[in-house]
């Protein structure tokens, strides 16, 4: 699938997810929202009554308000088999101001700053078409009906050449022995980010399908992981 996402009006934001995430609805009226909720939950769900499926439409629907303070362009879901198994992640895009920081040195800025934030973190540069930017890999704890759970979080925060805008994208799954497959699908969707100018002339580029990441990238996402 192939995200478009409006960052200002120069500037357009696309990328590619593989068809394997559901897109969860975060933007629109509450009646759209609603309505894409509940299609997607039959569409999930689809073997389940439809109990299960309101409830877990609901529990999606706690989190939008949340996600569009933050700023989110796009939220996607995957379930798959992995090995006779269950495995589940998700992807998130965000758009947030640069705050301040100059666009030029916004990277080596945003670096350091990550670092002292989260400690734990493995913080690097990395080189992408859309160009130069800081990635984040990490732990999680989330606290869930009186129980905690770790997910695994890889980011990426790219600066817009707007000069005004960061956009952020971020893949989290509970799974953790399944780190290498959502490295290579998170390596290709940061890879097809796109951006479009609406003050240069010529025709519109947009991704067809997800690109294989490079080698160089995907080497670095993996040892990030470890």
């Amino acid at each position: 699938m192939t995200m478009p996402a409006s960052a200002s009006p120069d500037v357009q934001i696309r990328f590619v997810v593989p068809t394997s995430f559901h897109d969860i609805p975060v933007l629109g009226t509450e009646e759209q929202v609603a309505e894409r909720l509940w299609e997607l939950a039959c569409e999930v769900l689809a073997s389940d009554p439809d109990e299960v499926r309101a409830r877990w439409a609901v529990l999606l629907a706690r989190m939008i308000p949340s996600m569009a303070q933050a700023g989110v362009i796009y939220a996607g879901l995957c379930l798959v088999d992995v090995g006779g198994r269950p495995s589940t992640a998700s992807v998130v895009a965000s758009l947030a101001p640069l705050g301040g920081i100059g666009y030029q040195n916004a990277v080596d800025t945003l670096l350091p700053a990550f670092t002292r934030a989260r400690p734990a973190a493995t913080v690097t540069a990395i080189e992408l078409p859309a160009g130069r930017a800081a990635a984040v890999i990490d732990g999680v704890v989330t606290a869930v009906d009186g129980g905690t759970f770790v997910s695994s979080v890889i980011q990426v925060h790219l600066p817009l050449p707007n000069e005004s805008q960061l956009l952020s994208l971020e893949l989290s799954t509970p799974c953790a022995e399944d780190w290498e497959l959502y490295s290579e699908v998170f390596a290709g969707i940061v890879r097809s980010v796109h951006l479009e100018f609406a003050d240069l002339p010529g025709p519109t580029l947009v991704p067809a399908a997800a690109p294989v990441p490079s080698p160089e990238v995907e080497a670095k996402v993996r040892a990030a992981f470890g």
